[in-house]
């Protein structure tokens, strides 16, 4: 198994207007094929950045993924050309597990279920923060939710740590971290 760290980098003022239309329409599209692990708003480090995480059994199985999201048709006319409209980079990093918590691995089970579009009115984001940090030994911050190791895409052999705790707790600093940025889970996101 791998998992897939996607960030899109969008125009400024406009990552919430993607997550919005992305919760309210684009969700239920995405996840009849694409296995969600976790979906974030950054809230620092570089601004109007969403980061998103998906698992996958084999680089097979993510192709068979993405060729099914590529057919659906909603997916492709009605929500691609209006929300990608506003995203300015992609990118993409695959990443190996090296230590997982209870609570990654419950998700990674239900990792194939569709998730319903939200109405607008339900809240955007979940209670609570999460941290992601690149750089080596860096879970010492927050309780840590998976430890990756980057195998391909930016700074491959990179330490990845996703973590969870109180603000305070998530913001302080350990030696070996090059880049770190508080997340705000979505609601809909499986990892809260």
């Amino acid at each position: 198994m791998f998992f897939e760290l996607r960030t899109y980098d969008l125009k400024p003022g406009k990552a919430p207007v993607y997550l919005d239309f992305f919760r309210t329409f684009g969700v239920s599209r995405v996840t009849r094929h694409l296995p969600m692990i976790g979906y974030w708003q950054v809230e620092s480090g570089r601004l109007n950045r969403i980061e998103h995480l998906w698992a996958y059994d084999s680089f097979e199985e993510r192709d068979a993924c993405r060729a099914g999201l590529l057919s659906e048709t909603e997916w492709m006319v009605d929500f691609v050309p209006k929300a990608f409209a506003d995203v300015v980079a992609q990118e993409s990093r695959i990443l190996r597990l090296d230590e997982g918590s209870d609570l990654l691995s419950r998700v990674v089970e239900r990792r194939k279920t569709a998730h319903p579009d939200q109405t607008s009115d339900a809240p955007m984001f979940a209670r609570g923060l999460h941290a992601l940090s690149l750089g080596e030994n860096i879970h010492e911050a927050g309780e840590c939710l998976g430890a990756f190791t980057v195998l391909s895409g930016p700074a491959p052999g990179t330490r990845v740590t996703l973590a969870t705790g109180s603000f305070e707790r998530l913001c302080t600093y350990a030696p070996g971290i090059v880049s770190h940025e508080i997340l705000r889970p979505l609601h809909l996101s499986p990892l809260q």
